[in-house]
């Protein structure tokens, strides 16, 4: 009887370490593949409000190269009025929006440099040998927006300037990733955008910039902490893992900007592993007619909403 007893002790005692196993392994699964669905909607997200930014960059771009003002300066070859004209339309903007960090750049169908809103020194400089974006724009005569590499590294909206329905340049809206950082602080997401140090000697401007092993960090008002969580652990910068879990954060890298199949550069993002439902819901309001005259131009209005469930 003692013996019977015993032996069914062991065998309940096995059964229940072995479901204690598979109860521990399936718990591991839920839990990852729920800590997979928290990683997954945050790059969505992000990639999301970088797709939002690329897309208002471009209509401003277009917007601007049917403004009337500015075809009748650039075809007449008056610079310094085109200038004004242009920096009176990112100071409207400005005053509207509080966005502060739009650049505005307009080529020759021949693809020099015409005007910058921001410098003179080079004026009738040829972009073609290393501006991908704008070759595409004068071969296809379509707008185009991407994260393309020039003196520096970020966001480039291209659109055709037409005359009469003849070509005759481009006018470029440019825009680094600062009001992307500051969209995605409001959702609990830190970014810090960086480029891999291989291409510095197309991206001159960033040459000086803070070093962070193989890549140069893009953002001069960068983020320290998630620069010194990067720092101190070299590996996640090796692309090895999707993400990685260091304390209670996720850091992971985000592909942005490729240049002959290569990726040129990375968003690396941090976020607390909080598993809450979360909805932000971006409204976008327009108000006023588009018209060409800058007088009656009436800037986006962007009104946000963050919902916490």
């Amino acid at each position: 009887m003692a013996k019977t007893y015993k032996s069914f002790i062991l065998l309940f005692t096995v059964f229940i370490m072995t479901l204690l196993f598979f109860l521990k392994k399936y718990n591991d699964i839920l839990n990852q593949n729920r800590l997979d669905m928290l990683v997954s909607k945050r790059v969505e997200f992000i990639n999301s409000e970088l797709s939002y930014q690329k897309k208002h960059a471009l209509s401003l771009a277009i917007l601007f190269a049917k403004n009337q003002h500015i075809i009748d300066y650039f075809k007449s070859d008056q610079r310094q009025k085109l200038k004004q004209e242009l920096n009176s339309l990112i100071q409207l903007i400005s005053n509207n929006t509080k966005e502060q960090k739009i650049q505005i750049q307009v080529h020759t169908k021949d693809l020099k440099v015409f005007v910058r809103t921001w410098e003179d020194k080079d004026t009738g400089l040829s972009l073609q040998d290393f501006r991908h974006g704008l070759v595409k724009v004068k071969t296809t005569k379509q707008p185009h927006v991407s994260n393309e590499l020039g003196k520096r590294f970020n966001i480039k909206a291209i659109a055709p300037i037409y005359d009469k329905g003849n070509y005759i340049g481009s006018l470029e809206v440019i825009t680094d990733y600062t009001p992307l950082r500051r969209r995605l602080h409001i959702a609990g997401i830190e970014v810090l955008p960086l480029l891999d140090s291989k291409f510095l000697k197309i991206a001159k401007y960033h040459q000086n910039n803070q070093r962070l092993y193989d890549f140069v960090v893009i953002d001069k008002n960068y983020n320290k902490k998630l620069f010194d969580l990067l720092k101190h652990n070299k590996t996640i910068l090796e692309k090895k893992k999707l993400y990685h879990e260091i304390g209670d954060r996720i850091i992971t890298l985000i592909p942005i900007g490729t240049r002959k199949g290569m990726s040129v550069g990375y968003l690396a993002a941090g976020f607390e592993k909080v598993y809450e439902d979360f909805n932000y819901l971006p409204k976008y309001e327009y108000s006023g007619d588009m018209v060409n005259s800058h007088r009656y131009f009436r800037a986006p209005v962007e009104k946000r909403e963050v919902v916490i469930k």
